[in-house]
Parts: structure tokens; sequence; C-alpha cells
């Protein structure tokens, strides 16, 4: 197995799951900069550490959410260009035979 299979098999997906999930957290646990929205999900860093713990958790959040996400569209990039192209194998090549079969008889085309 190569690095790069490894990396864009197994590495890739584990470190996209994981930022992803940071970025719901970190996004849900924010302070809305219109304070206007519910308090139950708005400003959770304020309200689960306190007034001036949440305001430096909120700032450290707002960077880290930054970092992480432009960190996480450049994994996507770079997974998307070193992927390998492949090829529709003839199993697969007959499921779409098949599956193109059944709509044209379902959806015959209007002469």
């Amino acid at each position: 197995m190569t690095f790069m299979t490894l990396f864009v098999n197994y590495i890739c997906p584990i470190a996209l799951l994981l930022m992803g999930l940071f970025l719901v957290v970190a996004v849900l646990m924010q302070h809305g900069k219109s304070h206007g929205l519910s308090g139950t999900i708005a400003g959770g860093a304020e309200t689960f550490f306190g007034k001036e713990q949440g305001k430096r958790v909120d700032r450290w959040l707002g960077k880290m959410t930054t970092i992480i996400g432009v960190i996480f569209v450049a994994v996507v990039v770079v997974v998307y260009v070193v992927q390998p192209d492949y090829e529709l194998t003839t199993q697969h090549q007959a499921v779409w035979k098949s599956f193109s079969n059944f709509w044209s008889e379902i959806n015959p085309p209007e002469t």
C-alpha cells in the first residue's frame, strides 16, 4: 500500500470527519453576532464557561473555526485532486445499463 493510497483512503476521511465535527460544535458554541439567536444554542460557551471565560473561549473558537475551516477546504481539494480516476468495471456498466433499460421502460421516449 502506497502512502498516497493510505493518505486518501484512511487519513483524509478521518481528518475530515474530526474537522467537520469540530466545526459543527464550534459554530454552535459561539455567541451570535446579532445576539438574537436562541439562547439554548447560541452563546453556549458563555453559559458553559461563565461570562469572562466565555468571551475568551468565543474568541478562541472564532479563530479556530477559521483555521480549521480553511484546512478542511484544503484537504477536500487535495482529496479531490489526488483521488484515482476510477473506470467503470463491467459489473458497474451492467448495473447502469440495466437501470437505463428499466428507466426507458417506465418513461418511454415520446415519438
